[in-house]
């Protein structure tokens, strides 16, 4: 009796730690909801700052009947791309200028100069260069997840473990197998956890690259409203891609999870 007392003691406490832990991870969203629900139409006017539930109504609603189905997709689309090229080329980039000082010598300043610049800053000349479109929006959303991807991938093969390496060499690896052999499976957790830091990156790019320039996708549809002053489209438009950066995001750290077993 002491022991399935005990057992359902245990049940009961894994679940209130469970309960306690959703309670924790959404007590902020929570917080926010409830005083964007205070300042609708007491600081702010509701035709300006419309409450929460209406904003949520029509968010469905939009998804719903397709309205912004199509904006949504050819965003996510873009986003695919230019995360895809940041990293293809962030991941070759940052191992290889860990591994060989010429590289390192020739990208490093390179890095230094463009890291703190505002990537939409870029958006005008990337106009200039590939007009209002896709193009724009992917490269934006390229230059913004690079970074990130290239630091994390370079401080990744930079901190493998020598012992690794020398007993590669002793066994006859070649320069050119040990990249593929020993240096980047030890370093794949680190670069993983670049790329989930580059997904949220790419959602914000990706809208501040619409907003300035292009025809179609989320940040257009959000800027179309708020000119035309139909605010609670505009917002719910925002939860819309608030809810699929943050379905990305999961996904990529279950993803993740499954990727780390094996390394």
């Amino acid at each position: 009796m002491s022991y399935l007392h005990s057992e359902k003691a245990g049940i009961v406490s894994t679940g209130v730690r469970h309960v306690g832990d959703v309670v924790v991870r959404w007590l902020p969203l929570l917080i926010v909801t409830g005083l964007w629900e205070l300042a609708s139409g007491w600081v702010v006017v509701e035709t300006v700052l419309p409450p929460p539930l209406d904003v949520l109504i029509i968010a469905v609603d939009l998804v719903v009947s397709g309205q912004i189905v199509g904006d949504l997709l050819v965003s996510l689309w873009r986003i695919i791309w230019g995360l895809s090229l940041a990293i293809g080329v962030g991941v070759v980039l940052g191992v290889t200028m860990a591994r060989v000082d010429p590289i390192e010598d020739f990208f490093g300043v390179f890095m230094s100069l463009i890291y703190p610049l505002p990537k939409t800053a870029l958006v005008p000349l990337a106009v200039l260069w590939l007009g209002s479109g896709s193009g724009t929006a992917i490269l934006v959303v390229f230059l913004a997840c690079l970074l990130p991807i290239v630091l994390n991938s370079y401080n990744a093969a930079e901190s493998v473990d020598q012992n690794l390496v020398w007993s590669a060499k002793m066994m006859g690896t070649s320069d050119r197998d040990m990249f593929r052999r020993v240096v980047v499976p030890a370093a794949i957790p680190e670069i993983i956890t670049g790329i989930r830091q580059a997904v949220p990156i790419a959602f914000v790019a990706l809208v501040s690259a619409e907003l300035i320039a292009a025809n179609r996708g989320i940040g257009y549809r959000i800027l179309s409203y708020g000119q035309l002053g139909i605010y609670e489209s505009m917002l719910a438009v925002i939860v819309v891609i608030s809810l699929a950066a943050y379905v990305g995001v999961r996904g990529f750290e279950r993803i993740e999870r499954r990727v780390l077993v094996w390394t």
